[in-house]
């Protein structure tokens, strides 16, 4: 599903303006970014929980020539479902 398809979702099933939606579901992002990246996490009952977590640096080696090189270390979002979420997925039509 794309931005535009659940702002016009939300618009529809809501009852109020695209342009409302838009702005609800930019600021929200806004603000789940923010407190991502000032605490490291974002739990959200029912949905899940975004925590950057940390790959540290390792050795890499190149098949074909193998040359060894360093993977430098990085940090990214992982995201775990909740137990809601997952059981909800599961449920058969």
């Amino acid at each position: 599903m794309s931005q535009e398809e659940l702002i016009n979702m939300i618009s529809e099933r809501a009852g109020i303006s695209k342009q409302t939606v838009r702005e609800i579901i930019t600021t929200m992002a806004d603000v789940w970014n923010e407190e991502i990246l000032s605490k490291g996490e974002l739990e959200l009952e029912n949905i899940g929980e975004f925590l950057i977590e940390h790959r540290p640096g390792r050795k890499g080696v190149n098949t074909e020539t193998k040359e060894v090189f360093i993977i430098p270390p990085k940090d990214y979002l992982a995201f775990t479902a909740s137990r809601e979420l997952i059981e909800w997925s599961n449920k058969t039509a």
